[in-house]
């Protein structure tokens, strides 16, 4: 659910029928709605900006082992399988 909205002007061409919307999630992170009247499809994706140089002291290379993790359960169980771990537990566990 968003909490915050914040009037940012998001550019694009004059041709570009999509509706764009900023939002912020409770948990800080920003997401960029796109709706197009074109489609039928959804598609959700996120970019969150954090890896090596967020790393807690004392657990070097942790954001690369989580990755590889991530990685190898869709490889091994398939991705319907993986989009189910990330909903039952909201992305935070």
């Amino acid at each position: 659910m968003a909490v915050g909205k914040s009037e940012v002007e998001i550019l694009k061409p004059r041709t570009d029928a999509r509706e764009y919307r900023r939002i912020v999630l409770a948990n800080s992170l920003e997401a960029l709605l796109i709706s197009d009247p074109e489609t039928d499809k959804v598609a959700a994706s996120m970019n969150v900006s954090v890896g090596y140089f967020s790393d807690p002291d004392g657990l070097e290379g942790l954001a690369h082992f989580l990755g590889r993790c991530c990685r190898s359960l869709k490889r091994f169980f398939g991705f319907v399988y993986f989009l189910f771990l990330c909903c039952s537990f909201s992305g935070i566990r």
